[in-house]
């Protein structure tokens, strides 16, 4: 089983330890949108200034280059595993600069995916030039593509607009580089400041948006996308760097600190602008989950308020980490299949946890053949109602590109709706009849 290394208590900020080349292709997750600021495999034991001062420019073992060969080999490894995990209509933001971004740029071409912009960061408050031999270095790029060529992805154009003194945005950002007040828990080498990544998680992602970021150091994608009412997976293998982003987000569970770090991100008109934008955004469309149950178990249903969902596993790992799982609300219960048709059973109730159990932790499956399994717990004792113990319609309950759940519910596991698409289905006005 994947753990976290932390996991918040809000489920909205996960990280992970280890190499990402190994844990990518373990996650059973689908997401929204991907920021990634890999190594620009710029230590080579020359000199930069920093605060006045002559200091290093290597960051680690992390960021040595083995040469061209080598960079394109690691970019192109990473970069398709990632792809496997984003969604069909889900974006990619990538961060380098000349010493990495032809060969990112090249790759994606040849894993098909469709370049929309290449952003070019003015840092307003860049290091000088040390040597005095070429124009000080002022600038980052940072490609932006979506995975599919032919499904269309979200852009906030609107909002960018708005950003923009009510002119469509351009591709060049003048934003500063990380301000004081964004190392209060200690600082990453190549840390990126939240101005920027707020713009680019709010130009292309909708409230509740599940991010990725698989070279996460200090996690400045995970603060923003906290902030701004986003979800976060990072991944790292320095525990000096999961440390700070850890701190980071224990941080910001602090509402004063929250509110006071949205009134001083950079690039928005007003202090108050990105809180008044928050809290105007649409809430989140409310799931549920939809479970198998056998015949022989449903006489016993409303004598109890726990119900035990298979673990879905990937390449034989089970993940305590972002499952569409914990975002339902309501469980309904349904019986049939194998050549019957499925049908409600009548069961229902509002869900209070989900926890991952493993069998000898669960009174009854200490034999089965099932290692891990998710233990539902109910506010309630599951409640009963004979009118909703309806034919199941997988056209209704399922967007026709939903290839994902209409897979789990052909294999029995459990499966994520909506509640408006099960009143559908259900032909009722309102949960529990209520």
């Amino acid at each position: 089983m994947i753990k976290p290394y932390f996991k918040s208590q809000d489920k909205n900020f996960y990280l992970l330890k280890g190499d990402t080349m190994d844990l990518l292709p373990k996650i059973n997750h689908k997401f929204d949108m991907v920021f990634a600021d890999p190594p620009y495999f710029l230590s080579n034991n020359g000199l930069s200034i920093q605060s006045g001062q002559v200091v290093s420019v290597n960051k680690g073992k992390w960021d040595k280059s083995y040469g061209f060969d080598y960079i394109n080999k690691f970019n192109y490894k990473w970069l398709k595993q990632v792809r496997e995990l984003m969604k069909d209509d889900a974006t990619i933001w990538i961060s380098g600069t000349m010493h990495n971004i032809f060969s990112i740029g090249q790759i994606l071409t040849e894993l098909d995916f469709k370049i929309l912009n290449i952003i070019t960061w003015q840092k307003t408050n860049p290091p000088p030039n040390f040597s005095c031999r070429y124009f000080t270095y002022s600038t980052e790029q940072i490609i932006w593509a979506r995975k599919s060529k032919k499904v269309p992805h979200y852009y906030n154009y609107e909002l960018m607009k708005q950003l923009n003194g009510n002119k469509q945005m351009q591709d060049v950002w003048k934003l500063p580089a990380i301000a004081k007040w964004e190392k209060s828990c200690k600082k990453h080498p190549t840390q990126k400041p939240l101005s920027v990544l707020t713009r680019l998680i709010l130009a292309s992602t909708k409230p509740n948006a599940w991010i990725l970021d698989p070279f996460t150091g200090s996690s400045t994608t995970g603060i923003a996308s906290n902030l701004a009412n986003r979800r976060f997976l990072g991944i790292d293998k320095e525990t000096e760097f999961l440390e700070i982003s850890k701190c980071r987000k224990i941080e910001i569970e602090n509402k004063e600190t929250a509110d006071l770090y949205k009134k001083k991100i950079s690039g928005f008109n007003t202090a108050k602008e990105l809180s008044n934008f928050l809290s105007k955004e649409p809430k989140p469309i409310e799931k549920v989950a939809l479970g198998f149950c056998r015949k022989k178990d449903i006489p016993n249903l409303t004598n109890t308020n726990k119900f035990y969902f298979h673990a879905i596993e990937k390449n034989n790992f089970v993940q305590d980490f972002p499952t569409d799982i914990l975002d339902a609300k309501i469980l309904y219960l349904y019986q049939g299949g194998r050549g019957k048709p499925l049908f409600f059973t009548g069961h229902f109730g509002k869900i209070k946890t989900v926890k991952l159990k493993h069998k000898l932790q669960i009174k009854g499956k200490e034999n089965s053949r099932t290692e891990y399994y998710y233990e539902i717990e109910l506010e309630n004792n599951f409640e009963f109602n004979e009118y909703q113990t309806k034919q199941l319609d997988p056209k209704i309950l399922f967007e026709k590109n939903d290839k994902i759940n209409k897979e789990l519910l052909s294999k029995y596991l459990p499966t994520i709706s909506t509640l408006n698409k099960v009143k559908i289905n259900l032909n009722i006005d309102k949960y529990a009849g209520a």
